[in-house]
């Protein structure tokens, strides 16, 4: 397996599918609490493991050991702390709108051909979103089986031959 390999993890691909099958089809054809339940489920399972991978492959280029499982953690609490915030803060709710609105601003006037005013993304700031919070433990446990694999498949070095 290659760095980063945990990305290629079924429920991970799964995630992703969902993320943007959800957020470009479903949501448009049936608005509403069940599609709105799942971005944050797929969101959550996917979005920790975006900059772990970075970490990782950054590492990687400069031929570093793999990132510490602590780093994941951090990824998935600050994941976690974000939506937290978004859902139960005004102040946070409108930094991710503004964001979130000019990360999108590039590709929106490209597709119109003309400089576009930024506007800010809609929210839903609905409080049982967090009950999606669960969905964290994905990114745990994909990282978590693949360095279990990757010990468990290792060829044996030489020192730990001779004991």
């Amino acid at each position: 397996m290659t760095r980063a390999g945990y990305l290629l993890h079924p429920l991970v691909i799964a995630g992703l599918a969902l993320w943007v099958i959800n957020d470009h089809l479903l949501k448009g054809a049936y608005p509403g609490w069940w599609t709105g339940k799942l971005s944050d489920l797929a969101g959550l399972a996917v979005f920790p493991l975006i900059p772990y991978a970075v970490i990782d492959l950054w590492r990687a280029r400069r031929g570093m050991p793999p990132p510490p499982v602590s780093m994941l953690a951090l990824c998935i609490a600050a994941t976690g702390l974000a939506l937290i915030a978004i859902k139960t803060t005004h102040v946070a709710a409108d930094a991710y709108r503004w964001s979130l609105a000019a990360a999108q601003w590039p590709i929106r006037a490209l597709r119109v051909g003309a400089v576009v005013p930024l506007r800010p993304v809609r929210l839903a700031r609905d409080l049982t979103d967090l009950l999606a919070l669960p969905a964290l433990l994905v990114p745990w446990f994909v990282v978590r089986s693949r360095v279990t694999y990757v010990r468990r498949t290792a060829r044996p070095s030489i020192a730990s031959t001779a004991r």
